[in-house]
């Protein structure tokens, strides 16, 4: 009967491993070099609110920008990006349509960061999801993606926050295994 329970404990264990596993994906692009991003900007959000508990698209854009404190590299927030474009070119990004504004962020955001990171949701069902993908500066090409759904991710700020926090600690883990293997790849020349 003892071994019945350590079995069934067993069983529940990896079960539970198994859709926590399952709950995002994580994508590298081959020969992406994620490990020199030292500046990581935030993009303007691609969110709908679709329900009362849900951030707006600047709540949103901050909870992303907050959620980088523990994060290896340096994050420029939206807000930040947006008065650097005013003051070097007179374009206030702000007040463009969404497909302008980010028209003129990706011609610009090279002199501010090396990479950009744009979250979109798809939060039409119970279970929202997200999807962080950051991409060069010099060129818009996708260096990271993590696309993330859970059902322990409510439609609220904590949850917002949690998808957030969850990305930087993901992406960090990434760039650090991302560092080891160039310099696996340097000591073995």
């Amino acid at each position: 009967m003892k071994k019945f329970f350590v079995t069934v404990l067993m069983l529940a264990i990896f079960l539970t491993s198994t859709v926590a596993m399952a709950a995002f994906k994580e994508t590298v692009t081959e020969g992406a070099d994620i490990a020199s991003i030292k500046r990581l900007a935030v993009a303007l959000p691609m969110h709908y609110k679709s329900e009362e508990t849900e951030p707006t698209v600047e709540e949103f854009e901050q909870i992303i920008f907050n959620s980088s404190k523990a994060a290896r590299c340096y994050v420029i927030s939206y807000d930040e990006i947006a008065a650097n474009i005013k003051r070097d070119t007179g374009v206030d990004i702000k007040s463009l349509q969404d497909a302008d504004a980010r028209k003129t962020y990706n011609a610009n955001i090279a002199k501010y960061a090396d990479a950009f990171v744009t979250v979109t949701t798809a939060n039409n069902s119970k279970k929202i999801q997200f999807f962080f993908e950051v991409q060069d500066a010099k060129d818009a090409e996708l260096v990271y993606l993590l696309t993330t759904q859970s059902s322990e991710i409510g439609k609220n700020l904590k949850g917002y926050t949690k998808a957030c926090e969850n990305f930087y600690n993901k992406f960090d883990a990434a760039a650090e295994k991302n560092l080891k293997e160039q310099q696996k790849k340097n000591k073995n020349k």
